[in-house]
């Protein structure tokens, strides 16, 4: 086969690859996400929702898939709770000729168990992005102030919203707890 019939090829397989909804789940990363993290069965194009990996309480972010995980998710109320977790199955349209992505998000702190809020951010994230080439990972993080909570265990609801697809939301919640400071020692 001449090098000009298969340059051409590529370019073709190219251009439907990028064409592909960001709905259809794609391919695990080389590195792999850890067990539990996606979901075992990739849904249809049909039945794929907004949805999200196992959110992570994190002593530091620096990117897709690069975090440090926070020892049994405990902190004080003087640190900030770090969340990182990836949003799956969001629509993308095509606007002016480049791909956009849009999602918001609201959380919420609950006393481990109860229904009742102690604290709510409406928009806590609000992500939009866009590109000439699509999207293929994409991962979200919140930071959280919890000054003024008493130790105890928490929950953290995240409500995911897809902006691109009118109804689409995910929500999932992280359990976390509140440990009193230590105070230093006097020399």
């Amino acid at each position: 086969m001449s090098g000009r019939r298969l340059g051409s090829r590529l370019v073709a397989s190219l251009a439907v690859m990028l064409l592909l909804p960001a709905s259809v789940p794609a391919q695990e990363p080389s590195s792999g996400a850890a067990d539990g993290d996606r979901p075992a069965a990739k849904p249809s194009q049909e039945d794929a929702r907004l949805a999200m990996t196992k959110a992570k309480a994190c002593l530091s972010i620096d990117g897709y898939q690069k975090y440090e995980l926070l020892p049994g998710a405990k902190l004080t109320a003087d640190e900030k709770l770090l969340i990182y977790y990836e949003p799956l199955n969001y629509k993308t349209v095509v606007k002016e000729g480049k791909f956009v992505i849009h999602m918001t998000q609201d959380g919420q702190i609950r006393r481990k168990g109860e229904k009742a809020v102690l604290r709510k951010k409406k928009n806590i994230l609000d992500y939009e992005d866009k590109n000439e080439t699509g999207f293929g990972w994409v991962c979200l993080r919140n930071s959280v102030a919890l000054k003024g909570l008493p130790p105890g265990e928490y929950e953290y609801d995240i409500i995911l919203r897809d902006e691109q697809n009118p109804g689409a939301t995910a929500t999932q919640t992280l359990s976390f707890r509140i440990v009193a400071a230590v105070m230093p020692k006097a020399e």
